[in-house]
């Protein structure tokens, strides 16, 4: 079963970090960070730095590649990111979530 993750970006999420849901990452203990592997539309691999604070309140948050990620994709605000658990990929590889990009600008052409 594949479960995914939409946000359309604010400016936090560009300048900063992107904050997650509380849910998005379940099982990730609080208080530890980890180095996460998203495989892109291109099949390029980023590395994001995940980090969960602690204590109850406290959203997760990527950062890491994550700026090099949203400069690269020339993000912005009002972008939407899709993030999705990838189950049949090799876990023991790392790659285990893809990333997609939503633009929003009304002018896409082809």
């Amino acid at each position: 079963m594949e479960k995914s993750f939409t946000k359309k970006l604010n400016d936090i999420d560009i300048e900063r970090r992107l904050l997650l849901s509380e849910n998005c990452i379940k099982d990730f203990p609080r208080g530890h960070e980890a180095y996460l592997k998203f495989k892109d539309e291109d099949g390029q691999v980023w590395t994001f730095r995940c980090r969960v604070p602690p204590g109850g309140g406290s959203k997760p948050a990527l950062s890491g590649d994550w700026f090099l990620f949203v400069r690269s994709k020339d993000l912005k605000v009002g972008d939407v990111i899709v993030i999705a658990l990838d189950r049949e990929k090799d876990q023991a590889a790392g790659e285990q979530f893809t990333i997609k990009v939503k633009k929003t600008t009304s002018t896409t052409r082809k």
